[in-house]
């Protein structure tokens, strides 16, 4: 059976591979010639040299939550292709991790913090049920919920159908939300190596 996220990956990539690869090795080339530049000048102190590396890193990947050590380690990670894609991933789930860092404050090791995790894991699929529960009794109770709006506040059958649309539309955003959200902490397990 084809993985889920796999198909969505496929989806959103289906139009113009060579240009977004194009685009992709810029960065790359940019972000490596910054890196270069920054630990060849010696005028920068040890924090302004970090800041920069972080910025460049979060240039890269486009992400405010990345960390220039986490795109080193992924990107000495043989096991990782597309660094600048991974690491904002693993970073948005941050605090579900441990960090072993080596004397020249790189990370060497990432580990899960298995309390955090299971914590995290919990959270994302009640997150989820609840939205499925919440779409189930709307779907479900629908026609008498507009009714009994529109019978006592004496509002038109019509508009409050089209309320209610709205209503069912954010609800079934929010769950398609939750559930992104689950599947890429349980994708977790394979990005932590």
């Amino acid at each position: 059976m084809i993985d889920l996220m796999k198909a969505i990956e496929l989806f959103i990539n289906r139009k113009d591979k060579f240009k977004k690869a194009e685009e992709r090795a810029t960065r790359r080339e940019v972000f490596f010639k910054e890196i270069a530049e920054l630990d060849n000048n010696e005028s920068f102190d040890a924090d302004r040299k970090r800041a920069m590396k972080n910025s460049a890193a979060q240039k890269l990947t486009g992400s405010g939550l990345v960390t220039y050590e986490l795109v080193d380690y992924y990107y000495k990670n043989p096991n990782f292709v597309n660094f600048e894609i991974i690491a904002p991933v693993v970073a948005f789930w941050d605090q579900t991790l441990i960090k072993t860092y080596d004397d020249k404050e790189q990370i060497i090791k990432l580990e899960f913090n298995r309390w955090a995790y299971r914590k995290e894991q919990l959270m994302a699929l009640s997150s989820c049920m609840i939205m499925l529960l919440a779409l189930w009794f709307f779907f479900n109770y629908g026609h008498a919920a507009i009714h009994a709006i529109s019978s006592n506040l004496y509002i038109s059958q019509s508009i409050v159908a089209i309320a209610y649309c709205i209503l069912l539309l954010g609800l079934m955003s929010g769950f398609i939300f939750a559930t992104f959200l689950f599947l890429t902490l349980m994708d977790l397990k394979r990005l932590i190596k």
